[in-house]
């Protein structure tokens, strides 16, 4: 489970790079920058997340 949650964050963190960089078109309902940062804050937390269930597992003696 925390590989796919890694996964998961690393893909968020991705978009929403891309979102604040790479792109410059405009939302007219969203402000695009501020949801990549967004994204990339909620992907940051998710690897955090990842990493911790992983090494809680491995302490534990168990194999992912």
């Amino acid at each position: 489970m925390p590989g796919l949650l890694a996964i998961g964050a690393i893909t968020s963190i991705g978009l929403g790079a891309i979102l604040v960089f790479a792109v410059d078109w405009q939302w007219d309902s969203a402000d695009r920058p501020l949801v990549g940062l967004i994204m990339m804050a909620v992907g940051m937390l998710a690897l955090l997340v990842a990493t911790r269930m992983s090494d809680h597992d491995s302490r534990a003696g168990k194999m992912p």
